[in-house]
């Protein structure tokens, strides 16, 4: 299986994401599941937000790398596309045939069962980014769960 994460750029809520769901799996010994991250728009080597780099550091994830952009061979290898807002999954329902639309989702979909946006942190107050970083956090972890079913 493999899971793909998308935001605008890259390079905040979408890679923390990535990181996360990857530390999850491999401490929890889950095999088989490729995780990775992109943005809907190229930003192609951006690097990370440095604001979501210290939240992410600070609780022991390495969140280094650039911003990738979504290709459409990295959608079309995707079994699950978590979108971090809904404008996401309209832009990649542009790109994509009507029969891959089952494959995109939202993260407070998917993770909450809420038909809300994930906020966009960046450039944001230090309690939003705290609040994102915590419900992504949170989100992989009901994911998990979903995933053992």
């Amino acid at each position: 299986m493999k899971i793909l994460f998308i935001c605008y750029a890259n390079i905040s809520r979408s890679p923390l994401a990535e990181v996360i769901l990857k530390k999850m799996l491999q401490e929890r010994g889950f095999t088989g599941i490729e995780v990775e991250s992109a943005g809907i728009h190229n930003y192609e080597g951006y690097p990370r937000d440095e604001a979501m780099a210290f939240y992410a550091r600070e609780a022991g994830y390495d969140f280094g790398g650039t911003a990738r952009f979504a290709t459409r061979a990295m959608l079309d290898a995707s079994d699950l596309i978590i979108c971090m807002e809904h404008f996401h999954v309209e832009n990649l329902q542009r790109r994509l045939p009507p029969d891959r639309w089952g494959r995109l989702h939202t993260f407070n979909e998917i993770c909450f069962n809420e038909q809300t946006d994930l906020i966009d942190p960046y450039g944001k107050s230090d309690q939003i980014y705290r609040h994102v970083f915590h419900k992504i956090r949170t989100g992989c972890d009901v994911l998990i769960q979903e995933l053992s079913k």
